[in-house]
């Protein structure tokens, strides 16, 4: 990852969705040390984990469609303006 880059980290609520579970099910695993340190990262109320930590834990294949839908989005928005 890039210093200074956004890439590769999500939210929990990204990922609750994602996954289709509650986050507080994510800040229970952080309660009961699941993860470690360098995964997660809380900023005010808002906690971060690494994409590495997603596949080490849930799995890479609902995030990576969840990429792709997003990358599809993009292009479909782009192609829209260009019109």
């Amino acid at each position: 990852m890039s210093k200074g880059s956004f890439k590769g980290l999500y939210t929990f609520d990204e990922i609750a969705r994602i996954y289709n579970m509650d986050s507080s099910s994510l800040r229970k695993m952080v309660q009961y040390k699941q993860f470690n340190e360098n995964e997660i990262k809380k900023f005010g109320k808002t906690w971060i984990i690494t994409e590495q930590a997603v596949d080490n834990h849930f799995g890479i294949d609902k995030l990576n469609m969840y990429k792709e839908s997003l990358k599809l989005k993009e292009l479909q928005e782009f192609n829209h303006k260009k019109q």
